[in-house]
C-alpha cells in the first residue's frame, strides 16, 4: 500500500492548445511517459470528500482511493492511497461487484478511459490528457507531493495558471454526463471485456 499527500490543479483544454502544450513541454522537459488508463470511479454524492477507483494503467492494475475536498475549488490537498490487485480480469471484475454494492445507485459509477502523456519532474508531475468515451475531451492536471506545496508558483512558471479550471460537484456530473460510459448502461460482459482489453493492451510507443 502506497500514501502520499499531494495538491493538485486541473485544467480543461482544447484539442489545439492540448496539442500546443504537448509541443511546448516536450521542448522544455524532454519526451512524456505516455501510458493508457482504463478507471472505474465509485462516487458517493453524499461524500465528496471520497474517490474511489480501480484503476488499470499499462495493465497494471489497482484500488486508488483520494480523501479531500473536492468542492468548489482551483486547488485541491488530497490523501491518495493504494493497494494493487492481481492482473486477472475476473478477480478484477469481482472485485468492481463488491465496490459497487457498497456504493449504489444509478449514477455513482462512472467509467474513464484516458490516453495519459506525463511529464515527471523532481517537484511535480504535468499530465495531459485525452478523455475518450461518448466524445473526446482534452485536460491537464499539475500534482505537487507532499505538505508544502509551491503549486501556485509552478503553475505561474509553467504558463498555466489561467488556465486551470474551478470545479464543484455540479461540474463533475455535466462533465461525466457529456463524456464517461456509466456502468449502469453497460452489460456486465461489455465491463469485462473492457477490463480484458486495458490489461492485455501494450503500452503505445512514446
Amino acid at each position: 500500500m502506497a500514501y502520499i499527500m499531494e495538491e493538485e490543479s486541473w485544467g480543461v483544454l482544447t484539442k489545439l492548445k492540448f496539442n500546443q502544450l504537448l509541443d511546448q513541454f516536450t521542448k522544455r522537459f524532454s519526451k512524456p511517459i505516455r501510458s493508457k488508463r482504463l478507471a472505474i470511479s465509485f462516487w458517493d454524492h453524499n461524500r465528496n470528500e471520497v474517490d474511489t477507483r480501480i484503476r488499470i494503467t499499462d495493465g497494471n492494475a489497482e484500488i486508488m482511493q483520494k480523501i479531500g475536498d473536492i468542492g468548489e475549488s482551483k486547488h485541491r490537498m488530497r490523501s491518495e492511497q493504494k493497494v494493487n490487485l492481481p492482473p486477472d480480469s475476473e478477480e478484477i471484475f469481482n472485485t468492481y461487484k463488491i465496490l459497487r454494492v457498497l456504493i449504489p445507485g444509478d449514477n455513482s459509477c462512472y467509467i474513464y478511459q484516458y490516453d495519459n502523456f506525463v511529464f515527471e519532474q523532481p517537484d511535480f508531475e504535468i499530465k495531459l490528457t485525452q478523455q475518450s468515451g461518448k466524445t473526446d475531451k482534452y485536460n491537464f492536471e499539475v500534482e505537487v507531493y507532499g505538505k508544502k506545496s509551491k503549486l501556485n508558483m509552478i503553475l505561474t512558471n509553467l504558463g498555466l495558471s489561467n488556465m486551470v479550471t474551478t470545479t464543484d460537484a455540479k461540474f463533475w456530473d455535466k462533465w461525466n454526463d457529456e463524456l464517461n460510459l456509466k456502468d449502469t448502461d453497460l452489460k456486465d460482459e461489455q465491463i469485462k471485456w473492457l477490463i480484458s482489453t486495458y490489461l492485455t493492451s501494450e503500452i503505445p510507443p512514446s
